[in-house]
C-alpha cells in the first residue's frame, strides 16, 4: 500500500496562519536578516505591540548567539520599555529554558526569544511566549499584529554593525537545572556519565555544557565557540555525523542540539544515530513499561518513518498522527490527554515537563532511563528497520499550489503505479522557508531515489529559485 499524502499545504497554511501577515505557520517570526520584518524600525514597533498586547509588566528576553541578536534585542527593548514594559534580559540561553523561566517567574507577563532555531546565521527570528511559557495561539498572534500595524513604523536605519556578546547568565543555570531535578529526581545518579555534546555553536554553546558539568557528568564538547556568524554551520542537529563518529570513537552516549537547543538528536555508544522517531520509541515504551504513558499513546507528525508507527503499534501503543509543527503535536497531546509526542526531527515533547521540545532535558532524560535499566544507550536500541526514505528540500521562488504545477500530479500518480503498495510520498512547503519539502519512502531505496529525483526536478524547473 502506498501511502501518497499530497496536501496544498500553501492552503492548509491561509487556514491555519488565519492571514498572518508577520508570525509564520508554526514558530514565530522568522525572516532573512535586514529583510522585512528584520528591519530595526520594525523590531522597534514589535516591541511596541508585545507592551501593548500584554498591557505592560516584566517581558523576559532571551537570544541564541547571532550577531543579529545584539542589535535585534536593542530594538525590541526600546519598543517594549517606550510602551511601559520592564525589560529583563536573559541573555543567551535556549529557547526552553527561556520558556520554563517564564513560567516559573510570577512577576513575567512574557517572555520573547530572539533566534531562528536551526536556520542559518544570516536569518533570526522572534519567538513570543504568554506568562505560563506557551507560545501564543494563532489569535493572540493575530491581536499582536494588529497592535503592530497600528503603530507608526517611523524613520528605518541601516543595520547596526552588532558584535555577539557572549553572556551565560549563572543564576538561569542554577534555576533551570533545579527545575529539571524537580522533575526527574536526579541528584548525584549521574556523576562520572559521559557524553559528547555538539550544541551547534548555539545557544546550548556554554548553557547546556554548564547543566550536564552540574548533574557531574564529563562533558567532551564538539562545537567551536560561538562567534556570531557560525551557529548551525556544519554543527549541530541538522549535521550529527562529528558527534556521531566522536561518540563511536569514545564508546559515549553523543548529544547533538540545535542552534536554540529545542531539538536533539543523539548517538549511542556504537555510533548508532537516534533521530526523533528513535527517541519517541525509548521514551514511550519507558513510560507505558512503568504504566505511566498517559492513555496508551504517542503523538508523531506526517513525518515520522512508517516503521515507527508500525512498531509503536506492535507494543500495545497507540498513534496519532498531525501535520507538521511542535505546537501541533502539543495541541493534540492536550486534545487527547496524552503527554509524550515528537517529530522526527528531534523535537521531542513531554507535557509534564513543557508544552514544546528541550533537546537538554530530553538528553537528562535518557540518561535517566539507561541509569534505570543498568544498560548501555546502544543496548535499548528497538529492534526494527527503518523503511529506507529520504527527503529532498527544494528552495522555491512562490508557494504555489501542488495541483497548479505542471506535471506534479501525473509524476505522483507514477509513483503510486511503481511503488506498488510499499512505499509513500509526502510533500510539503515549508512553514519557516521558501522550500518545497519531499519525502519518499518505500522498501527499495533506488526506487526512493528515482521518484525523489523526478519529483525534484519538476519543481526546480517550474517554481525553482
Amino acid at each position: 500500500m502506498i501511502f501518497i499524502i499530497w496536501r496544498d499545504a500553501a492552503k492548509v497554511g491561509r487556514i491555519r496562519n488565519m492571514n498572518k501577515r508577520i508570525f509564520g505557520e508554526t514558530d514565530g517570526i522568522r525572516a532573512e536578516v535586514g529583510k522585512k520584518p528584520l528591519r530595526p524600525n520594525m523590531i522597534n514597533n514589535l516591541g511596541r505591540a508585545i507592551a501593548k498586547h500584554f498591557r505592560g509588566g516584566v517581558a523576559l528576553l532571551g537570544r541564541d548567539t547571532r550577531r543579529s541578536g545584539e542589535w535585534m534585542r536593542t530594538e525590541i527593548s526600546a519598543g517594549l520599555e517606550a510602551c511601559g514594559a520592564s525589560v529583563e534580559n536573559l541573555e543567551v540561553l535556549p529557547t526552553p529554558a527561556v520558556q520554563k523561566i517564564v513560567a516559573m517567574r510570577e512577576d513575567a507577563n512574557c517572555g520573547i526569544m530572539l533566534t531562528a532555531s536551526h536556520n542559518p546565521a544570516t536569518d533570526n527570528g522572534v519567538k513570543v511566549f504568554a506568562a505560563d511559557g506557551d507560545k501564543l495561539p494563532d489569535e493572540e498572534e493575530l491581536e499582536v499584529e494588529e497592535e503592530f500595524f497600528k503603530i507608526d513604523l517611523g524613520e528605518d536605519i541601516d543595520l547596526p554593525d552588532a558584535r555577539l556578546k557572549m553572556i551565560t547568565r549563572e543564576d538561569a543555570i542554577d534555576v533551570y537545572a533545579q527545575m529539571v531535578e524537580d522533575e526527574l529526581e536526579l541528584g548525584d545518579s549521574l556523576r562520572g556519565a559521559k557524553i559528547v555534546l555538539d550544541a551547534a555553536s548555539g545557544a546550548g554553546h556554554e548553557f547546556s555544557r554548564a547543566v550536564f558539568e552540574g548533574f557531574g557528568m564529563e562533558v567532551d564538547q564538539i562545537d567551536p565557540e560561538p562567534d556570531g556568524e557560525n551557529i548551525n554551520d556544519g554543527y549541530g542537529a541538522l549535521y550529527p555525523d562529528r558527534m556521531v563518529a566522536e561518540a563511536k570513537s569514545k564508546g559515549w552516549m553523543g548529544v547533538a542540539l540545535d542552534g536554540d537547543a529545542d531539538r536533539v538528536i543523539i548517538s549511542d555508544e556504537e555510533g548508532r544515530l537516534w533521530d526523533g522517531d528513535r527517541i519517541n520509541i525509548l521514551l514511550a515504551t519507558y513510560l507505558y513499561e512503568k504504566g505511566e504513558l498517559a492513555q496508551d499513546t504517542v503523538v508523531v507528525t506526517e513525518y515520522s518513518n512508517y516503521a515507527t508507527v508500525k512498531y509503536l503499534k506492535a507494543q500495545g501503543i497507540k498513534v496519532e498522527k498531525v501535520v507538521n509543527g511542535d505546537r501541533f503535536v502539543a495541541q493534540k497531546l492536550q486534545e487527547l490527554g496524552a503527554k509524550l509526542g515528537s517529530e522526527y526531527s528531534g523535537h521531542i515533547i513531554y507535557l509534564p515537563w513543557l508544552k514544546a521540545s528541550d533537546g537538554t532535558f530530553m538528553a537528562l532524560f535518557v540518561q535517566k532511563i539507561m541509569l534505570e535499566k543498568n544498560a548501555r544507550l546502544a543496548d535499548l536500541w528497538a529492534d526494527f528497520n527503518f523503511m529506507p526514505s529520504k527527503q529532498w528540500g527544494i528552495k522555491v521562488a512562490e508557494k504555489r499550489p501542488l495541483d497548479k504545477i505542471a506535471g506534479f500530479g501525473e509524476a505522483i500518480a507514477e509513483a503510486e503505479v511503481e511503488f506498488a503498495g510499499t512505499g509513500r510520498v509526502f510533500c510539503r512547503y515549508s512553514g519557516t522557508e521558501n522550500k518545497l519539502r519531499i519525502l519518499v519512502e518505500g522498501e527499495d531505496m533506488e526506487l526512493v531515489e528515482k521518484q525523489g529525483k523526478k519529483l525534484a526536478k519538476i519543481i526546480e524547473k517550474e517554481i525553482g529559485v
